[in-house]
């Protein structure tokens, strides 16, 4: 199955909802994932010059980036996001 979209040859775009990954002492979000439905997990490495993803947390979104995966983690340098409604069964980690 396809899971993501060619743009370039470095940038793809995936659906996905952000969640929280890890929290500070005073309980701010200091790391966020985009979740796919198919259980495909990408870390956000740009979430500090993004903080505005939060609002995003819940809520199905198309994001933009460079993906590129290190000693088994997947990992995006978000470049743009999008919010989407979803009324479809459509899974939300294609973008079509």
């Amino acid at each position: 199955m396809l899971q993501e979209k060619q743009h370039r040859n470095d940038t793809v775009t995936v659906r996905g909802m952000v969640v929280p990954r890890q929290w500070d002492e005073q309980f701010r979000v200091t790391e966020v994932l985009i979740a796919c439905k198919d259980e495909r997990e990408i870390l956000v490495e740009n979430f500090k010059s993004l903080p505005n993803l939060l609002s995003l947390s819940r809520e199905e979104a198309v994001f933009t980036g460079v993906v590129r995966t290190e000693r088994g983690v997947e990992s995006m340098i978000v470049e743009s996001f999008t919010p989407v409604n979803t009324t479809s069964q459509d899974n939300p980690c294609v973008n079509n």
